[in-house]
């Protein structure tokens, strides 16, 4: 009786290229598991940075809404001290969001937000509004212009958004 005795000869090739195989799958699975952890902080940030934006557009709105309710009656000061800033006078303080000795004004508590939203609002010299009339004994109308700027935080505080917009009463 004759044995076959192939299986000596092969030497544990078989093993050596499965165990290739195996290394290149993990490597593949190491990849996808970190591309998939990018793109789950990427959405985070997004997420937190829309939060920012929501924020801050809705304390827009607060400062603007105080505006429209009571523009007259606000005491604006050339320092800025209750966080309305009158840049009429000569000696009017120059205004910078990112300065720590700008004066806020606190808007509306917004639930899920790291930090209360803030806003500071500038009024700005009178503007002449040409054209109206055609005749001369009619009074020129004026117009003041108001900027709010409003900034707010996401829900971790790693993202903070900044809005301005211009108002005119």
């Amino acid at each position: 009786m004759q044995t076959t005795t192939s299986h000596i000869k092969q030497g544990g090739m078989v093993l050596v290229i499965c165990l290739i195989m195996l290394l290149l799958l993990t490597l593949t699975g190491l990849a996808a598991m970190q591309g998939s952890a990018l793109q789950e902080k990427m959405a985070g940030n997004s997420r937190d940075s829309e939060h920012a934006f929501l924020a801050a557009e809705a304390t827009l709105r607060d400062g603007e809404d105080l505006l429209a309710a009571s523009g007259a009656g606000l005491t604006f000061a050339t320092d800025g001290s209750n966080g309305l800033y009158d840049k009429m006078a000569s000696g009017a303080t120059a205004t910078d969001w990112r300065a720590s000795g700008t004066v806020w004004r606190t808007a509306s508590t917004i639930s899920g937000i790291a930090e209360t939203p803030r806003f500071y609002i500038e009024r700005w010299p009178e503007i002449i509004n040409k054209g109206k009339s055609l005749e001369a004994d009619t009074p020129l109308e004026t117009t003041i212009i108001y900027r709010v700027t409003a900034s707010s935080v996401g829900q971790t505080g790693t993202s903070r958004a900044v809005l301005q917009s211009t108002f005119r009463r």
